[in-house]
């Protein structure tokens, strides 16, 4: 066997596997570099425009456009029954919700914190460990919760927890079991959801842009419904929906008979 060529024929072979994975960390770099150059430059255009038309925009937008899929969820309720069993929770179900009065009212120890008061009520509520706070609608007397899946809050799934002078008085749940449909489609921007609803006039001169968060909706209330990725946009105390992945405005939540 002849070693030497051997040797230089191996040679040969690592340094073009070298320059290979070098061009991928190049290519990768670039893309990356460009992806933020766009974002970037996204941001900037749109908070122009904002600007333009007097438009305040007091919320930082989420700069993710992660690879999403709709949810099927299922509402199957939560047992009162089981619930009566807790002691000083006296629950009634109602459409899509449980209501729960906690008899007596809890204390609440501490600050009133969101996720600390979810903690304290623990042990008086199901599934207490999938909700997470809204903050912006959220104030003394109640307190807004939603659903989440996969970290991002589910939009038609809400817990209401109703405070009073210091305690907690008891709380309304709506829960769905949610399974990832196949297909997932990168998500619009943030920045372009903003920029639609300024373009449809849903948003008009003078307002003030108070949260974007990217989550799921449904535009029915119904017990077996088909939930789509949405930017939330809350101006001037409204709240609207885009899907994440057309860009079209989601009509409001109705009722089906």
């Amino acid at each position: 066997m002849d070693w030497s060529r051997t040797k230089t024929i191996l040679i040969w072979a690592f340094l073009l596997l070298d320059l290979f994975l070098l061009y991928q960390v190049y290519v990768t770099r670039i893309s990356l570099w460009n992806d933020k150059e766009v974002a970037q430059s996204e941001k900037w255009n749109t908070e122009l425009y904002l600007n333009q038309q007097n438009i305040t925009l007091d919320t930082e937008v989420p700069q993710d456009t992660p690879e999403m899929s709709n949810l099927d969820a299922e509402y199957i309720g939560i047992n009162p029954i089981s619930l009566h069993e807790i002691s000083g929770l006296q629950a009634t179900v109602e459409k899509m919700a449980l209501a729960a009065k906690l008899d007596p009212p809890m204390q609440i120890r501490g600050q009133l914190n969101p996720q600390e008061l979810l903690r304290q009520i623990g042990p008086r509520l199901i599934y207490s460990d999938q909700y997470v706070a809204d903050p912006y609608q959220s104030n003394q007397a109640r307190l807004l919760y939603w659903q989440v899946y996969d970290k991002m809050p589910v939009f038609v799934a809400p817990l209401e927890m109703y405070l009073d002078n210091g305690t907690i008085l008891g709380y309304r749940q709506t829960f769905f079991h949610l399974r990832k449909q196949q297909g997932e489609r990168q998500v619009i921007s943030g920045y372009a959801a903003l920029r639609s609803l300024v373009d449809k006039q849903i948003i008009s001169q003078g307002e003030r842009i108070e949260n974007v968060s990217l989550g799921y909706y449904g535009s029915y209330d119904a017990d077996i419904q088909t939930l789509v990725p949405v930017w939330r946009v809350v101006h001037d105390g409204k709240w609207h929906f885009v899907n994440a992945i057309t860009g079209a405005l989601e009509r409001p939540m109705v009722t089906q008979r």
